[in-house]
């Protein structure tokens, strides 16, 4: 409610202001500019940028394309129709369909006063940039967030703590039935929250921008994805084999140390061990014992593969910085 609030009476005050300095301008259809503010304004920084950038393109195609048809066939409703639409499906091509309806407001002018004089014209692109302007000074207070994502990140990682937790205690179950997947309704919902606030964070740092939260999270994604996999596979298990003890200490150790600054190398060589000490095992004397062994070596793949995910991270993001330093 409180941020409702904030950002109507942001809207208000830009709409205001625009309409003031249009008028100080003395430039005709000032009450266009304030319109064009409420359109310009977006909900970070940097879509309000593009969003500018693209009405600006936008701007001088619609009015090359409106002088010719307004000149070669008048001030009237088909030439009006024609313009429309060629310069529709060119933004359409262009991704500028954002542009579509503000720019042609201003098309409308042109109509109105009957002339596409190079004064009108100017009028027409001040309005323009009176309402863009406004509308990204208006957005200048937005920043990065840095506790809200700091707090999305922890609290993301402690859920997934908390599914390798409840996973070191199921793999060793024999009767699952209670075991559901609803844990990963709520790692979703959190993802969506982190996910949202890296955009967001990276929109609102149109100087230096850093891309590490965005990348974080995406990798976070995929663990998640195979840590459903992981799920499936522990469901499969009817009778947990006598390893499965050894991965449930492994799975308990994995979550211990789950934390945003480990590289997880140590645990990888750990689980690399113990793939090696499976392979001098006996092999099982029974079918219903194999099929379980096969889906527990299933499983150990996707936690490597899970592991792996977190040390390519981590390595990429130390050559980022290495040659970031260089340059």
């Amino acid at each position: 409610m409180k941020k409702s609030i904030f950002s109507s009476a942001k809207i208000s005050l830009g709409c205001v202001t625009a309409i003031v300095i249009s008028t100080l301008l003395n430039l005709k259809y000032g009450l266009t500019a304030g319109l064009l503010t409420v359109l310009s304004i977006q909900d970070t920084k940097r879509e309000t940028l593009k969003t500018a950038l693209k009405r600006l393109y936008a701007f001088f195609f619609a009015f090359a394309i409106s002088v010719i048809c307004f000149k070669l066939m008048g001030y009237n409703a088909l030439s009006f129709g024609i313009y429309l639409f060629i310069f529709v499906n060119i933004c359409f091509i262009m991704d500028w369909k954002i542009a579509i309806v503000p720019v042609s407001v201003l098309v409308t002018h042109l109509i109105s006063e009957k002339s596409t004089d190079i004064m009108l014209i100017i009028n027409e692109f001040l309005l323009f940039a009176v309402g863009a302007g406004t509308g990204m000074l208006v957005n200048m207070h937005l920043h990065k967030d840095n506790e809200k994502m700091s707090l999305c990140r922890e609290n993301l990682d402690s859920e997934i703590k908390a599914v390798l937790e409840r996973m070191s205690v199921r793999i060793l179950s024999d009767d699952k039935s209670d075991y559901s997947g609803d844990c990963f309704k709520k790692l979703d919902s959190l993802m969506f929250d982190a996910q949202k606030t890296a955009r967001e964070n990276y929109d609102n740092s149109l100087k230096n921008p850093q891309t590490y939260d965005i990348e974080y999270i995406e990798m976070r994604k995929k663990q998640c994805s195979i840590l459903y996999e992981m799920y499936k596979s522990i469901i499969r298990m009817n009778t947990p084999p006598e390893q499965a003890l050894i991965i449930s200490d492994f799975l308990k150790k994995t979550a211990v140390e789950y934390h945003e600054k480990n590289d997880v190398r140590n645990l990888i060589e750990k689980l690399e061990k113990i793939f090696a000490e499976m392979q001098y095992q006996p092999m099982p004397a029974e079918r219903p014992e194999f099929e379980n062994r096969a889906v527990l070596y299933s499983f150990m793949l996707l936690l490597k593969e899970f592991l792996c995910l977190k040390y390519e991270f981590v390595c990429k993001i130390s050559t980022d910085f290495v040659e970031k330093e260089k340059k």
